[in-house]
């Protein structure tokens, strides 16, 4: 399956993008094809309308210059593809970097689309909420609004909420509610004090059952065009291999792949890998019953104790302990009957690194295929996705959790860690707190 398709004005700008794709994706599946030269506006959609119509590309996007541009906004979303303008008169005058700066908003647009209608919103309609490529969208429900105001000491009525997040220092999260409208926005930094601003008084937050019935026809969409990229890169495996964290994202993923792997009559092996500060270990076991799946689990917990003494505790600038848990990984892989590949839930909006990765790739460091199945999904259609199926979620999601990973993690921000210290007994999570860690770490 194409992973991506570019369609540009003529052939000088199709030659500065396929540079572009060759420099900086290298090993994905594209194609590059013209409206011939065309100027007129109308007439470039048209054409690019029919060259999309017939495409099987999991991302479709329409580069154009300044000259040829029809739109007020920079991205504009057309059917289930996307129109981007480079910012120069031509696509061939953007410098490579440029182009792909193009590309990449492009193919987040997608994700990022929501429209509010009725009272409720829907996911891949109307524009992006935003244009900024690392931002993701993201459902906040349930306890979220006691969190909060236990944390911040403000907040919002008790309710559900769409909330864009973008990164940054600090990264900001926006809460809109039923009506559209920003209600506040969540400030959520490494360290110090997480903070919410209040931007309307009297939100009318939205009715997620009401959501859930009007989005179920798009994320029945988005889960069968990632089911179809699925099966049509397992085809020639014998085990589908799912690393589950007990998060949301491995959670769909294994989903996807017993799936596909019972329509291929294939095995399905889960993997989880115990650290000894793991947040979603008791989930990933949930998960895995509820899909029928045996959960294989490695326990490398004394390993990253003997790191922790002799290495302090992982930064950003040395994630030690990922390279124990892909050792825990490569031992089930070992010993995996037949050939495997691996299915992980990665995706687009969580780092650059993971947004330029292919969908399907070698994993160099364990020798095995990969597959990425919701590599362009938004974390709310993943959650919708978990309530619609009703896979178990860690409660810590609820609360207000971006992602699940170990309490040890350098990516937790100020908001998760307070987080853990106000609900983690109640919840039954083991927390460190800075003081208890120097002492284990000694």
């Amino acid at each position: 399956m194409l992973h991506l398709h570019v369609v540009v004005r003529a052939r000088k700008d199709a030659s500065a993008v396929e540079a572009t794709l060759q420099r900086y994706y290298p090993d994905w599946r594209w194609k590059v094809d013209t409206v011939k030269g065309e100027r007129r506006p109308d007439w470039i959609l048209g054409m690019a309308r029919e060259l999309f119509r017939d495409s099987e590309a999991l991302w479709k996007v329409l580069l154009l210059g300044k000259r040829s541009y029809p739109f007020g906004r920079r991205v504009k979303a057309v059917e289930d593809w996307t129109v981007v303008n480079v910012g120069k008169a031509e696509v061939r005058n953007a410098r490579l970097v440029e182009i792909l700066d193009a590309i990449e908003a492009g193919r987040a647009a997608d994700r990022l689309r929501v429209a509010f209608r009725g009272g409720v919103f829907e996911l891949r309609a109307g524009d992006p909420m935003t244009e900024d490529k690392d931002a993701d969208v993201l459902i906040r429900w349930g306890r979220f609004a006691e969190s909060l105001r236990d944390v911040t000491g403000t907040g919002v009525p008790a309710g559900s909420y769409v909330s864009v997040r973008v990164p940054g220092s600090p990264p900001e999260e926006t809460l809109y509610d039923s009506q559209g409208s920003p209600v506040g926005v969540l400030r959520t930094p490494e360290r110090g004090e997480p903070s919410f601003e209040v931007l309307k008084e009297e939100p009318d937050p939205f009715d997620l059952e009401a959501a859930l019935k009007v989005n179920s026809e798009v994320l029945d969409k988005v889960a069968e065009r990632s089911l179809e990229f699925l099966r049509s890169t397992v085809r020639d495996v014998d085990v589908l291999v799912v690393p589950v964290s007990g998060g949301k994202d491995s959670a769909v993923s294994l989903s996807l792949a017993v799936k596909a792997a019972d329509e291929l009559d294939l095995d399905v092996l889960a993997v989880h890998v115990d650290t000894g500060f793991d947040l979603g270990t008791e989930t990933a076991l949930e998960v895995c019953e509820a899909l029928g799946v045996d959960m294989e689990k490695v326990d490398v917990s004394g390993d990253i104790k003997r790191g922790l003494s002799t290495k302090g505790l992982p930064t950003h600038d040395d994630r030690w302990c990922t390279g124990v848990k892909l050792g825990g990984v490569k031992r089930v892989l070992k010993d995996v009957e037949g050939e495997p590949v691996l299915v992980v839930g990665d995706r687009d909006a969580e780092s650059r690194r993971r947004r330029l990765r292919p969908p399907e790739h070698e994993n160099r460091i364990l020798s095995v295929r990969e597959v990425n199945p919701i590599k362009g999904w938004s974390a709310a259609e993943v959650l919708m996705t978990c309530f619609r199926e009703g896979l178990p979620l860690s409660p810590l999601y609820e609360l207000g959790f971006y992602r699940l990973g170990c309490s040890i993690c350098p990516s937790l921000t100020a908001w998760e860690r307070a987080l853990l210290e106000r609900y983690g007994d109640e919840l039954g999570f083991e927390f460190f707190l800075d003081d208890e860690l120097e002492d284990l770490v000694g």
